[in-house]
C-alpha cells in the first residue's frame, strides 16, 4: 500500500485523444493551440467528471512546450482549490506570484478549481 494512488489520478487522461466524450472541446482547443489563437483566459464549466480540470492540465502542458502525454510537474503550472484558498491572504499571495515571469516555457498557467465556491 506504499504506492497508493487515487484512481482519478491514476487513470486521468494525459492527452486530448484520451479524453472521452468531449471531442468538440478537445478539437477546438487543439486547433486554438496549433494556430496560436488561444485566449488569455479559459473558463471550463459543466457537471463534475466531464474533464474540465483534465483539459486545463493538458492545455497547460501543451502551451509550455511539453509533450502531450508527458507527466509534468512544472513550476509554471499552478493548481489551486478555490474552495479552500479563498481568504484575502491567499489572493494576495496569488497576485504576488503572477508578477514573476515563467521559469521554463513561455507561460505561467493558473488552474483555479472549484471557483464557484
Amino acid at each position: 500500500m506504499d504506492n497508493f494512488v487515487v484512481s482519478a489520478r491514476k487513470y486521468r487522461p494525459l492527452g486530448f485523444d484520451e479524453v472521452v466524450g468531449q471531442e468538440h472541446i478537445t478539437t477546438t482547443l487543439k486547433n486554438a493551440i496549433d494556430n496560436n489563437k488561444l485566449a488569455q483566459a479559459l473558463l471550463f464549466c459543466g457537471p463534475r467528471g466531464v474533464g474540465k480540470t483534465t483539459c486545463a492540465r493538458i492545455v497547460a502542458r501543451l502551451i509550455n512546450g511539453f509533450e502531450e502525454k508527458a507527466e509534468v510537474n512544472s513550476l509554471n503550472i499552478f493548481e489551486l482549490d478555490a474552495a479552500s484558498n479563498n481568504s484575502v491572504e491567499d489572493i494576495r499571495n496569488l497576485i504576488d506570484q503572477v508578477r514573476y515571469p515563467p521559469q521554463f516555457g513561455k507561460f505561467k498557467v493558473y488552474i483555479i478549481d472549484e471557483v464557484h465556491m
